[in-house]
């Protein structure tokens, strides 16, 4: 009966390890359930440092926007004194034809048409400044320039 006790006891004792021993695969699921939240928590870090430097991005997208603009500005401002200038020059061609006889004359009316045509265009061009794209504003402003000093060079020639 002893023995019969002590293997009651023993089984018991294994039986009751057994038991209260976690379930096969547990481990591993919290192992797994760790990594899942860690990887999780490492997506969203790196959600906020991307949304950190989109942000920084977005406002230095602005400031060369800003600074774009400023530049737009003042050469339209500058050019358009320039055109006030060359507009001047103009009305004393035109005073200077109705005055003048002979040859004087005949040349000053051959030039003032042709002046009077790349005067427009410049100053179309000059308005269309505002809607100039940053990623061609260098060629555009070169084309301007030269079409400026077209027209001084013909202005000048008539004089």
């Amino acid at each position: 009966m002893i023995r019969r006790l002590a293997t009651l006891a023993v089984a018991g004792t294994l039986l009751w390890s057994i038991g209260c021993d976690k379930q096969p695969g547990v481990t591993e699921q919290q192992k797994e359930n760790k990594a899942a939240q860690d990887n999780a928590e490492m997506q969203n870090n790196a959600a906020r440092e991307a949304a950190k430097a989109q942000a920084e991005a977005d406002k230095k997208v602005v400031a060369a926007q800003a600074d774009f603009d400023k530049t737009r500005e003042n050469y339209r401002h500058e050019r358009q004194k320039d055109l006030d200038d060359l507009d001047v020059k103009i009305a004393d061609l035109e005073a200077k034809a109705r005055t003048a006889t002979g040859a004087a004359k005949a040349r000053l009316d051959q030039n003032l048409p042709t002046i009077r045509s790349q005067r427009n265009a410049f100053a179309q061009d000059l308005r269309a400044t505002e809607a100039a794209p940053p990623t061609s504003w260098d060629a555009y402003k070169a084309r301007l320039d030269k079409e400026y000093d077209a027209l001084k060079a013909a202005i000048d020639k008539a004089s």
